[in-house]
């Protein structure tokens, strides 16, 4: 398994992946220099960019690999599908936690203020770039079409707001029991807002009932999509 993980991860340092990261950082550098604002609140809007940026980098982690024929080195090797499968969402999970450690190190440096309450907060608040993380593997292993994957995947996390408020506009407010009103925790860092919003639409969003629903779609789809990986006719 750590040697499939240490592969999966070579992968990322020969793309152009870790280049990402250090547009993060520009834009903490940005953000610093034209608002007047708190950073540490600001970093938070950063949350989804990391989303948008899984997309699109891990859409094709396995169907690119199908396609252009590189899966044929595991078929080769006596090696359980399962294990391939959850070293490449563990790569994917490694990333985004670098990522996001590299983000709250550098939002300290800028600000020279952090607390133990905001490094819990921006994990927690992260949660939806990790469901991203489940969902794009799931779609890599769903679709052969790499574009499909990352259009679904961003088209989903930019959107799924809106479509929200859409379906609590026409009273359909079972849709608060789905993930969708739930992949941008930064709606709870505004309570004001939030507030306003359960009560013209008479709903209650809150962020424990979307920890518990992402996690929980997170599990579910990671079940289906191994189960789908497994049993795939992948031709040597």
């Amino acid at each position: 398994m750590i040697k499939l993980i240490n592969n999966e991860f070579n992968k990322i340092k020969k793309s152009k992946l870790f280049f990402s990261q250090i547009l993060f950082i520009l834009s903490l550098f940005i953000m610093k220099k034209v608002s007047d604002n708190d950073l540490l609140s600001l970093s938070y809007n950063l949350i989804p960019f990391i989303g948008v940026i899984v997309s699109i980098f891990f859409g094709g982690i396995i169907s690119s690999e199908i396609e252009n024929g590189t899966f044929r080195q595991y078929l080769t090797k006596p090696v359980k599908r399962y294990k391939i499968y959850l070293s490449k969402l563990i790569s994917i999970f490694i990333y985004i936690t670098l990522t996001i450690i590299l983000i709250i190190l550098f939002t300290f440096l800028l600000s020279k203020t952090i607390s133990l309450r905001h490094i819990i907060k921006y994990f927690v608040y992260s949660i939806p770039v990790y469901f991203i993380g489940v969902f794009t593997l799931y779609l890599s292993t769903k679709f052969k079409s790499v574009s499909l994957c990352v259009g679904i995947s961003i088209f989903t996390l930019s959107f799924s707001l809106i479509i929200s408020q859409l379906f609590f506009g026409i009273n359909v407010n079972i849709i608060e029991y789905t993930v969708l009103p739930y992949l941008d925790f930064s709606l709870f860092n505004d309570k004001i807002v939030l507030n306003n919003m359960n009560n013209e639409l008479g709903i209650n969003l809150n962020i424990y009932r979307g920890i518990i629903i992402d996690l929980a779609t997170m599990f579910i789809l990671y079940f289906l999509g191994n189960r789908k990986f497994i049993k795939k006719d992948i031709k040597a």
